[in-house]
């Protein structure tokens, strides 16, 4: 149940019941209501720079809908909506969780909705999170009971050139990330949704001048850890035109890279999973050598500063002792310029030996910690320490 602040338990009982029958009255009396917003989605005209191929090919925003919602069950009772929005955000933009929820206590019955803007990223909800663990339970996914009609009805197939990338850091631009893909083969197209606060949405596609390029991209490049965020890409599923991204009234960026993208044994170049993007988000650098490395930083821990408080490094030294002897604990702060590869905030393990180091990134690296997933990897020992120098959030066990 959401806790508002200022009321009392009546008060915040009554709130979610009177919440809870607005979600029924949304589905029973405002059905009608809702079908003709749907409609009326669908004939209304796409605003500029919109990057959604089914919607601008004009298909049934109903299908749509159906096609870019999945079924959620098994969740902990104490997750919220918001919860589920930030987890699966990761996947493309959420446009509403729905949980089904108890009359009489409010509380939700531990399954629900999650309807992302485009049905790429519930394709790979679905293929990602099914059987994932979540606050103790492993969730199950599946697809809405009218899904099978959906995805027989006459839409634009997606042409096998193009991919959705999805999980692009912010500080990520088109032009960054065309580079990133560009030794797959000629990229014709690279293009994020627009965000007007944020840049991009986090979320977009990339086109090649070839079919099996963008088949080798999405194999290689998915789960790519790119400025402190993972990758995640696949095929698409709906076709349609390409929005102009985030140059709206600029034609679809072209790459000059020309050579083939298949070796003559045909197997892929693997890119380096370490790339990151330079302050400038001009170039891209690749990470030096961390073999041997007793450390290992951890991103997307907590959402920002805001959310760092007291006991974060010590749960940090808690968790991180069940893989060997940790010597110290660093919650660091990133500065303005190390935003884009490091995060608003990033948690440092330092252990006694390389070997413990490695099976922290075991242990944390995918794992869910307070509804948001770690990523683990090793971090270079002089660089940790030149950055934690001035560090006062540190803990030693």
């Amino acid at each position: 149940m959401l806790l508002i602040s200022g009321l009392t338990v009546e008060q915040q009982m009554g709130v979610a019941k009177a919440r809870a029958y607005a979600q029924e009255l949304q589905q029973t009396v405002f059905k009608d209501i809702v079908a003709q917003e749907l409609v009326r989605r669908a004939e209304a005209q796409p605003l500029p720079g919109t990057v959604n191929p089914g919607l601008r090919a004009g298909v049934d925003a109903r299908t749509l809908s159906v096609l870019s919602r999945v079924y959620v069950g098994s969740i902990n009772f104490e997750l919220t909506e918001d919860h589920m929005r930030q987890v699966f955000g990761e996947f493309g933009s959420v446009c509403s969780v729905s949980m089904a929820r108890d009359t009489n206590t409010g509380r939700h019955k531990g399954f629900g909705f999650v309807e992302f803007l485009v049905p790429e990223a519930a394709a790979l909800a679905m293929e990602i999170m099914d059987g994932t663990v979540l606050g103790g339970r492993a969730l199950k996914l599946g697809r809405p009971n009218n899904y099978a009609a959906a995805i027989a009805q006459n839409f634009p197939r997606p042409p096998a050139n193009r991919i959705y990338v999805a999980n692009v850091n912010r500080a990520v631009t088109e032009s960054v990330l065309q580079e990133i893909f560009s030794p797959f083969g000629k990229v014709t197209a690279c293009v994020l949704a627009p965000d007007e606060s944020a840049g991009h949405k986090g979320w977009g596609f990339v086109e090649f001048e070839g079919a099996e390029a963008a088949e080798q991209a999405a194999q290689a490049m998915n789960g790519l850890e790119l400025a402190a965020l993972v990758l995640r890409v696949r095929a698409c599923v709906v076709g349609g035109p390409l929005g102009p991204g985030m140059a709206v009234d600029a034609e679809p960026a072209q790459s000059d890279y020309t050579g083939p993208a298949v070796q003559s044994d045909h197997s892929v170049a693997q890119p380096d999973h370490s790339v990151a993007v330079q302050s400038d988000h001009s170039a891209l650098t690749t990470e030096p050598d961390h073999s041997g490395s007793t450390v290992v930083i951890l991103s997307n821990v907590v959402g920002g500063r805001s959310d760092v408080d007291d006991d974060l490094a010590s749960d940090m030294a808690g968790e991180g002792t069940k893989c060997g002897v940790v010597c110290k604990v660093v919650v660091h702060i990133a500065t303005e310029t190390e935003l884009a590869e490091l995060g608003e905030v990033c948690v440092f393990v330092e252990y006694a030996e390389h070997e413990a180091a490695l099976r922290a990134i075991e242990l944390f690296d995918g794992r869910w910690f307070g509804g948001r997933r770690v990523a683990a990897s090793l971090f270079g020992v002089d660089r940790f320490r030149k950055l934690t120098s001035s560090d006062t959030m540190v803990f030693i066990p």
